[in-house]
């Protein structure tokens, strides 16, 4: 196998923590993060209003790397990517949160308010955030209590959808 010079194939043998739609979580008690690894061709989805009707789309693995650095902007939480396996994979680290893993979806909707974001559809968990003087508006999906955790009072995002609208497209 060839690779690039500063980078290196390590395996890894860690527990499994939990498996979604998206990944697979791994925890590294050494380091107390969890270990995602994105399933085979799956890099989460995106979504958009077409004709008054939320419609989704497959993420890209681009569209999937933008939404961490998305996502770190707005929260300070998201995963740090590490590399890719063989078949593709995106492999990410993120912090774990000890804290309630599901905490009341009012206690998430204000958390997102009160960081600047406001609903699109919030029976379904799509919200928006406009920057001044940016062409996109930051959607965030899948911003259901199953996706934060409660830890020493604040809500926490760990599995959160986020992409951009460009604001000529808004609906």
């Amino acid at each position: 196998m060839k690779s690039c010079p500063h980078t290196a194939w390590s395996d890894l043998c860690l527990p499994l923590l939990a498996e979604g739609s998206e990944h697979r979580v791994l925890f590294d008690g050494m380091t107390s993060e969890v270990v995602k690894i994105t399933l085979p061709g799956t890099y989460g989805d995106y979504y958009e209003i077409i004709d008054h009707r939320i419609s989704q789309f497959d993420s890209t693995p681009e569209e999937y790397l933008l939404r961490m650095r998305w996502w770190e902007k707005l929260f300070s939480t998201a995963p740090s990517p590490i590399g890719m396996t063989e078949r593709g994979q995106i492999v990410s680290r993120q912090k774990f949160i000890l804290g309630d893993p599901d905490p009341p979806q009012e206690k998430v909707d204000q958390f997102l308010i009160e960081a600047g974001a406001t609903p699109v559809r919030q029976s379904c968990w799509l919200w928006k955030k406009v920057e001044m003087d940016s062409r996109f508006e930051v959607w965030i999906g899948d911003a259901r209590s199953d996706n934060f955790v409660l830890a020493d009072g604040e809500i926490i995002p760990i599995d959160i959808r986020i992409w951009g609208v460009p604001i000529s497209r808004k609906t």
